[in-house]
């Protein structure tokens, strides 16, 4: 069984990146209430005592969708047509 090489494309490390820092920001949906959110946060209410959990979800499901779009640009380059196969 011979493993095809991968190719990591700068694109791939930046969706990655991407992917970490959309997660914290849905971890600090998850642990923070409104109140203690930051300012630029959306969803911040002062006096609230209520968490945003559809806003932490929705990051995580963000997150997802980049990671599988830098797994989808991992893809090893194609052969092409006038080359044979070895």
């Amino acid at each position: 069984m011979v493993m095809s090489k991968i190719r990591i494309r700068p694109v791939t490390i930046a969706l990655v990146a991407v992917a970490v820092l959309i997660v914290a920001g849905g971890v600090v949906y998850f642990t923070k209430t409104a109140a203690d959110l930051p300012n630029f946060f959306p969803g911040h209410a002062a006096n609230s005592t209520r968490h945003h959990i559809k806003h932490g979800i929705a990051l995580i499901m963000l997150a997802g969708a980049a990671l599988v779009g830098a797994w989808l640009t991992t893809a090893p380059e194609r052969a092409n047509a006038t080359t044979p196969n070895k």
